[in-house]
């Protein structure tokens, strides 16, 4: 009897021990869990971009030894006085007198004006018509628009101070260590350049860059003559200095509602101020090391053309109508560029099979209500072969719309502009894995059967035939009738 029960005791015990283990192995697995999971980009709430949650893609895979861009002849640097519309546009409207027509134009001007004959009568129609039309129409449609614009004007409430020096004084650390301005010290001492980029694309999420890249920066990328306002004198021609020997884009998207429902009611500012801040606050990191740094941010503080850049760092493709895709966000990412002197091992750039879809796709340039993007084949320009977009025609329907400036269509309407979620992860997928072609064709058409965009002529404002459209309905934050008296 009393080996019965040793027997019974020891089976039970045996089994209580089996549980215990059990349990202690079942505990140390959910602790090893738990690790990896808190481990997880996912799991940092609030701060996943910052953990580099959001740069997803395995870019390695489809990286490539040269851009999907083709250069076709010598590079061209581009002049911003009169090549970048958002600085010809002005000065036009600067030096124009109707008395003395083109002849009271600067010499710079007068010279593009004749190589580009109807770009003078865009501008001039701009300043002419559309900038008084958009100001009537505003007072008798505007109102509807009040929260789409009181929350852009939030969105940029917050600055950065302008640079107002030239590269040799503005983008040396100073004589403290960290400070802008003043006289270079001695940078410190990296260990190699594989270690500094990986240090660098950490910082830039942790100052919340959603996207990172780095690139050794194209001479031509740079303007030949700058932009005002950054410290330099834009009637003389810009020597690419010799610090500029790196580019580190960073940047963010816009908000995915309102940015559906464009051209009036998304805003480019609430990705621009974030963007700014990350680049400012790059340099000021970059800075500290004894290296020296440059922004180049949104709306127009750049000494560079940004796109390209992009593309060089690996961030995305060069898409029909001039703006970079990226496998995660689409065309949804507003860019900064810091160039700087400090050592790094630059990203190749990619091929995920953006060239190929945008041949046959044209869903921008059929949506487009100015009809900038071209329905065509790619044209060299400046040296580089690529699709052709009319800056002053996209720029004039900036001044045909009402609600927040700007437009951002071809942005909204990209069947790789979209929220990531299972289909449009799977959908990625295929057309970046598709050397045929096939599927390209097919996401095309759904494109347009399950996304359709009303009539390009419906985003008109009201005087120039149009019905003040926009691409999708507002979210409901935005629509001023449900919170307004009106």
């Amino acid at each position: 009897m009393v080996e019965k029960n040793r027997k019974h005791l020891t089976r039970r015990g045996f089994l209580k021990a089996s549980g215990a283990a059990g349990a202690a192995l079942g505990s140390a697995g959910l602790f090893f869990h738990g690790i990896q999971s808190g481990r997880n980009p996912a799991s940092y709430t609030g701060w996943k971009t910052r953990e580099g949650g959001d740069q997803t893609f395995n870019r390695k895979r489809f990286a490539v030894d040269s851009p999907t861009y083709e250069k076709a002849g010598e590079g061209q640097r581009v002049d911003a006085r009169s090549g970048v519309v958002f600085s010809r546009l002005p000065g036009l409207m600067r030096y124009w007198r109707e008395n003395r027509g083109m002849e009271g134009l600067p010499e710079y001007l007068q010279l593009y004006y004749k190589e580009h004959p109807e770009d003078f009568d865009l501008d001039l129609y701009n300043y002419r018509e559309l900038f008084p039309k958009m100001r009537s129409d505003a007072v008798r449609y505007g109102d509807a628009f009040l929260l789409a614009e009181a929350w852009s004007h939030a969105m940029s409430a917050v600055q950065v101070e302008p640079i107002s020096e030239p590269p040799e004084i503005a983008d040396f650390p100073g004589r403290r260590r960290g400070f802008m301005g003043g006289d270079p010290q001695k940078p410190l001492k990296m260990k190699t350049p594989q270690k500094t980029s990986r240090l660098i694309k950490k910082i830039a999420h942790e100052l919340g860059s959603t996207l990172v890249g780095v690139t050794r920066l194209n001479p031509d990328w740079v303007y030949s003559h700058p932009m005002r306002g950054r410290g330099l004198d834009p009637d003389e021609y810009l020597e690419v200095p010799k610090h500029w020997e790196y580019a580190i884009v960073v940047g963010t998207p816009m908000s995915w509602d309102p940015m559906y429902a464009n051209p009036n009611y998304g805003t480019s500012e609430d990705a621009y101020s974030i963007s700014r801040i990350v680049a400012f606050r790059l340099c000021a990191f970059i800075k500290r090391l004894g290296y020296a740094a440059r922004p180049h941010y949104p709306g127009t503080s750049y000494d560079l053309m940004v796109p390209p850049i992009m593309v060089d760092a690996g961030i995305g493709e060069q898409a029909r109508n001039s703006v970079v895709i990226t496998p995660e966000l689409g065309m949804n990412f507003r860019a900064a560029v810091v160039t700087t002197n400090l050592p790094m091992m630059p990203d190749k750039p990619i091929d995920f099979g953006v060239q190929s879809f945008c041949e046959t796709c044209k869903v921008c340039a059929e949506q487009c209500p100015s009809g900038a993007i071209t329905m065509g084949g790619k044209e060299v320009i400046r040296g580089y072969r690529r699709w052709h977009l009319h800056a002053a025609k996209c720029y004039n329907f900036w001044n045909s719309n009402l609600g927040n400036m700007g437009c951002r269509l071809c942005v909204a309407v990209c069947p790789y502009t979209r929220k990531s979620n299972w289909v449009h992860r799977a959908a990625l997928h295929v057309t970046a894995n598709d050397p045929t072609g096939l599927s390209h064709h097919a996401l095309t058409r759904m494109q347009k059967v399950f996304y359709p965009g009303p009539d390009p002529q419906d985003y008109f404002m009201p005087s120039l035939g149009g019905k003040n459209a926009s691409y999708r309905p507002p979210p409901w934050w935005l629509r001023t009738e449900d919170f307004i008296e009106l």
